[in-house]
């Protein structure tokens, strides 16, 4: 834990117009994976080919890397964003087994990245335009990390076949 997050209280932060945006895009896409994985249970098993498969590896790669910012929004201590960040990793794991067993969700999966793309893209504004920073990491590394997101659900779009 670093220093400045000791003795910390719980708190519900200020996140402005652009952060609610980025949130409504971002849970909207959550719900859609949940509802993929409603959808891919339903259906005959179809197991995942080379395509389908590169899906499937980078938006688990994606999902993990989500899995991990639980342990940051908790060392925050922020109400809204740890809640945000556990809806998300819900989301994301729901899209990575549903796209794994079911080729039928790929719409799903059309809207699902798209929406993450659209709240990331946002996300980029908010940073651009705020003071936001977390704990002692370099703006830029912020925007790295926010730019890795809006790669991987790019290749996620063009990966859908037509």
């Amino acid at each position: 834990m670093s220093t400045g997050s000791v003795g910390r209280r719980w708190h519900v932060a200020d996140w402005g117009a652009l952060g609610w945006t980025e949130t409504a895009l971002k849970l909207a896409a959550a719900v859609i994976g949940v509802v993929a994985l409603v959808v891919a249970l339903g259906d005959p098993i179809d197991w995942a080919g080379p395509a389908r498969g590169a899906q499937v590896g980078i938006l688990a790669a994606l999902s993990l890397g989500l899995t991990f910012a639980i342990f940051d929004r908790v060392i925050e201590r922020e109400l809204i964003s740890l809640g945000f960040v556990v809806a998300m990793v819900v989301g994301h794991w729901c899209m990575v087994v549903a796209l794994e067993i079911n080729g039928g969700v790929e719409p799903l999966l059309g809207a699902f990245a798209g929406l993450m793309l659209a709240g990331e893209l946002v996300k980029l504004a908010f940073l651009a335009t705020s003071d936001f920073t977390v704990r002692d990491f370099p703006r830029g590394f912020l925007f790295a990390l926010t730019g890795i997101y809006v790669v991987g659900y790019a290749f996620l779009l063009v990966l859908i076949p037509f």
